[in-house]
């Protein structure tokens, strides 16, 4: 998924680094028709790649449905987290779709307002990346199944990325710095703990998964 994401989004859409929140009307507006057909075609990859999220996140709350045994608060609230994270992305993918389809034949203002939209919505969108965290690491804590769901360093990683996630949220406060959408503090580093996140994640819960797995095939030899 991420790889995937990766080569659609930074290499063939030419969105990384991301576009300057302080960039005019006319420069984004010759950025995207400069380049329009392969921005085009890395938003349509990114659309295909994004969805492919959706068994990982259902993964994920199904891990926490069995930490509680039920559908309880934690896997109901991740459940809802990612309920909202997906369709937040192609949304905002959309809009940069609309910006790209005749950056041409409108006015540079109206070009400007959909790139930003789609900037503060991309970048802005911590929140439930937050709140999906939150509920990891409260279900990492709270684990007693056996064998264990979720490792207690999963826990901590989780709280981790959540923190450095927060400033991703000031991105409709500045428009310069490291705060705005391109800033080290709201994108960078929150990429990177994302991404992080992303590789831990799938080895917790293959592992998680392999071992139940495990465990269950030996109580039937038993």
């Amino acid at each position: 998924m991420i790889v995937l994401f990766s080569v659609f989004f930074s290499v063939m859409a030419r969105l990384f680094p991301p576009l300057s929140p302080t960039a005019s009307a006319d420069e984004i507006t010759d950025f995207l028709v400069q380049h329009k057909i392969w921005i085009r075609f890395g938003i349509a990859g990114s659309l295909l790649a994004v969805v492919v999220a959706f068994p990982f996140l259902a993964a994920i709350c199904l891990r926490i449905r069995r930490v509680e045994g039920r559908w309880g608060m934690l896997a109901v609230t991740q459940l809802l987290a990612a309920a909202v994270f997906v369709p937040a992305f192609i949304f905002a993918f959309i809009i940069l779709a609309a910006a790209a389809f005749r950056p041409d034949q409108r006015p540079p203002e109206i070009t400007l307002a959909l790139d930003d939209l789609f900037w503060l919505w991309f970048v802005g969108i911590a929140g439930t990346i937050i709140v999906q965290n939150l509920t990891l690491a409260v279900a990492a804590f709270v684990d007693t199944t056996e064998p264990r769901t979720f490792p207690r360093w999963y826990g901590y990683l989780n709280l981790w990325v959540a923190t450095l996630s927060l400033p991703g949220g000031m991105t409709v406060v500045f428009n310069d710095g490291p705060l705005a959408w391109n800033g080290v503090f709201s994108f960078y580093i929150p990429g990177a703990a994302l991404l992080i996140w992303l590789f831990a994640s799938t080895f917790v819960i293959a592992g998680s998964v392999k071992a139940q797995q495990a465990a269950e095939a030996h109580l039937v030899a038993a």
